[in-house]
């Protein structure tokens, strides 16, 4: 269902079981069915990227919300690449779904590492009411990325709003067991997409390809043979038809407002 009415927007702080406080955002109409945006890396709530995809998930008829991970934009804490993160997700729900919350279930979509937190915080919580869950550009496994910032159209995507919001990062991070989202897909019986995009500079296509074998039904993979190196919110930016057009009629079959 489309709509052209003017949503609500509200801004929360959750606070997460460590203690860290987690801001989020959330658009409404409202509507019954959710849709939570998981932003990568480097990457705030209110990005442009972000803004552009939840508004063209209300147009579509969802409620939207997103988050802060960690060390960026308005959160506290220090990021530590998927050690701590999910508990960020999992205070985010806890404010928005279940029992005398304004959702009674909701749908993730995650981009790049987002989508491998969005898996962590739903194979640590079976309970959770997730309908489905979409990772675009996600990394398999934390500790194989091999970046590659040379390849053409690469610096397009690293661009300086970005760069002037450098995170906070977790010193730890680079110690210890990295983040696996092959074991959290295994574990998860709901309806999943996964997307890669041809030669993605950050997260090889080889993730996606990873995570659709290690994944338990139901699960479709979808590869984008496109130029440009596209890596998450580059297919945004760059391909954002192609991309929209894949996830509307994927969630009109398994998460339809």
């Amino acid at each position: 269902m489309k709509t052209s009415r003017a949503p609500k927007t509200t801004h929360g702080r959750a606070r997460a079981a460590d203690g860290t406080a987690i801001a989020w955002t959330l658009w409404s109409r409202p509507s019954s069915e959710l849709v939570v945006l998981a932003p990568g890396f480097w990457r705030v709530r209110l990005s442009q990227e972000n803004r552009f995809l939840a508004e063209h998930f209300v147009r579509r008829g969802y409620d939207v919300a997103t988050l802060d991970f960690r060390g960026h934009g308005e959160s506290t804490g220090r990021y530590s690449f998927g050690r701590s993160e999910f508990l960020d997700l999992a205070a985010v729900l806890q404010e928005l779904v279940g029992e005398d919350r304004p959702y009674a279930r909701f749908t993730l979509v995650g981009l790049s590492m987002g989508g491998t937190i969005a898996a962590e915080t739903l194979a640590r919580d079976p309970g959770l009411p997730c309908r489905a869950l979409i990772m675009v550009s996600s990394p398999a496994d934390v500790s194989a990325l091999r970046p590659k910032p040379w390849r053409p159209g690469a610096l397009r995507q690293l661009r300086l709003r970005h760069a002037v919001r450098v995170p906070r990062i977790d010193p730890r991070a680079a110690f210890g067991a990295k983040l696996r989202a092959e074991a959290a897909v295994s574990r998860l019986t709901i309806p999943k997409l996964l997307v890669t995009s041809e030669r993605d500079w950050l997260v090889d296509p080889e993730h996606g390809r990873a995570l659709a074998v290690a994944a338990a039904p139901p699960v479709d993979y979808v590869h984008f043979d496109l130029p440009g190196n596209l890596h998450a919110d580059g297919l945004v930016t760059f391909a954002p038809a192609r991309l929209l057009r894949l996830l509307d009629r994927w969630l009109a079959r398994h998460s339809p407002a």
